[in-house]
């Protein structure tokens, strides 16, 4: 880990990797089986791992994350910045950055990114992913060519890790003008990242070619092409037959598999996300909030990741990750599994068997099915009638206003639960916004104080309240197990992935081979 950490800040930081170092390298075509491509080429408007895996190598941001370390800010196209107070954030821009179309950056394409025009405004293409990471930016001053200031509406203690977000990745203010509307810029969205656009099909491809003027070095990858398998055995069928070098979301029962081939490896691991689940309050079994405390004490997690996970994924303390250093509650209980409280539970609340659905896509998550039916086992040895529904899309889920339960994973993009919980089941987050399946009044109330709040003492005191409404008093879901990604891939290519859900192919994590 430390290596790579040192790699992640050498590339980003130093820019070390120049290149007339890489000029006699080859440079590996690769194609990347995964269960879907990008739905959509812009950051703001898509999130998901299928998504990002795109963005995070066509887009750089203001500021990265030591993503392999301990999440801290790195520089990316901002060279420096410092704290002018609480609300305002001074950056300044590198000078040796272009864009794939030819133009030069300036602080007009970040004032533009983080806009009203592309993000701030209420109809604008970027509003809704924009609100839920920038809800707090009121402004960006333009200061010179090289210097913009990032002003928040409130005292903001993350302005820094929100810029190292993937949807945080800077636009070209000259591209997004020159195309003729929004739908054609999707299609060939402009950054300044190590690759650019070549092709992009919709539930297809997405193929990336090297952008070599890139500011940080020759990009290790001639080509990057991202190809749509959806079927687990068809991904592992294409890395064994060399149609693909990489395939994405290998479960373990596929890992023997894989390793039976001397020329294939399986790398990854637990990654900074967690798989849930959520409740919809507007299910009427689950209004009682014992209901739902009930579906939770009935979980065995050590079982599920003992049997579906061989054991590699642990269960974490709630909805929580260590990177979130002073606001990480190390006290915090592990989840209980207790299916005698449960029954009590559900005797207290009156509960006489009343349907339950629970909607679930044949294998979005990995492993999601399996978990799903080990689920409904669970909650049917307490007494609770929970029925099994698989849907054609995600859209058929939420748009069901009855449904009781659904799958769901939480990524951790900031180190911080403004970036987790709060993100997705605050007021600006989908469950209380566009699914409408829980609100709870004091949560919000919290949640105000940790996003605004730059008392150390009181984030944690309101991030513990938060917590126990999560775990204990009004769950919204459950936390089953951290999150895990694994990649079945050719051993001669030198591609090392992070413990996040993105693919980055910059040349801290792919190394070339010499001719």
């Amino acid at each position: 880990m430390r290596t790579l950490r040192q790699r992640l800040i050498a590339a980003l930081a130093a820019c070390a990797l120049a290149a007339p170092a890489l000029a006699q390298e080859a440079r590996p075509a690769l194609t990347i089986a995964v269960q879907d491509v990008p739905r959509s080429l812009d950051p703001l408007t898509q999130f998901g791992n299928v998504d990002w895996r795109g963005y995070a190598n066509i887009f750089d941001g203001l500021l990265t994350m030591d993503f392999a370390g301990d999440f801290r800010p790195l520089p990316a196209l901002a060279e420096s910045w410092r704290r002018i107070d609480g609300r305002t954030l001074e950056l300044t821009l590198r000078r040796d950055v272009t864009f794939h179309d030819g133009s030069r950056l300036t602080a007009e394409d970040i004032a533009f990114t983080f806009g009203p025009e592309r993000m701030r405004n209420q109809g604008a293409p970027g509003y809704a992913v924009g609100r839920i990471f920038f809800g707090t930016f009121a402004d960006i001053e333009v200061v010179d060519a090289q210097t913009v200031r990032i002003v928040t509406s409130q005292d903001d203690p993350l302005i820094e890790q929100r810029l190292g977000t993937i949807p945080g990745g800077v636009v070209g203010l000259q591209a997004f003008r020159a195309a003729p509307n929004f739908a054609a810029w999707n299609q060939r969205a402009i950054g300044t990242g190590p690759y650019r656009v070549q092709s992009y099909r919709a539930g297809n491809d997405l193929v990336l070619v090297a952008h070599d003027s890139w500011w940080g070095g020759r990009p290790p990858a001639q080509r990057l092409r991202f190809w749509a398998v959806p079927e687990v055995g068809s991904r592992v069928a294409a890395l064994r037959s060399g149609e693909v070098q990489i395939a994405t979301d290998i479960p373990p029962d596929q890992f023997p598999v894989v390793a039976a081939d001397p020329r294939l490896e399986i790398v990854g691991g637990g990654v900074a996300n967690h798989r849930v689940l959520s409740y919809n309050t507007r299910n009427p079994a689950l209004r009682d909030p014992r209901v739902r405390e009930a579906l939770n004490l009935a979980i065995d997690r050590g079982a599920i990741t003992r049997a579906l996970w061989d054991d590699r994924l642990p269960v974490t303390r709630s909805h929580q990750f260590p990177a979130y250093r002073d606001l990480f509650l190390a006290d915090w209980p592990m989840p209980r599994f207790d299916p005698a409280a449960a029954r009590r539970l559900l005797a207290e609340a009156g509960y006489r068997g009343e349907r339950i659905t629970y909607n679930v896509l044949s294998n979005y998550y990995t492993n999601e099915l399996a978990t799903a039916q080990v689920l409904v086992e669970m909650w049917r040895a307490v007494g609770l009638n929970v029925v099994l529904e698989v849907r054609e899309n995600y859209s058929q889920i939420v748009n069901d206003p009855a449904h009781g339960i659904r799958n769901w994973s939480n990524t951790m993009t900031l180190p911080d639960p403004v970036g987790s919980l709060w993100r997705l089941y605050g007021p600006r987050g989908p469950v209380q916004g566009s699914y409408r399946e829980w609100v709870n009044d004091a949560f919000n109330r919290d949640g105000a104080i940790l996003e605004s709040s730059t008392d150390t003492a009181a984030r944690q005191a309101a991030w513990r309240r938060m917590l126990t409404v999560y775990d204990r008093t009004d769950s919204p879901g459950t936390v089953l197990h951290q999150f895990g990604l694994f990649y079945g891939k050719r051993r001669d290519v030198a591609w090392q992935p992070l413990p996040v859900e993105w693919m980055d192919f910059r040349p801290a994590f792919l190394r070339t081979a010499a001719r």
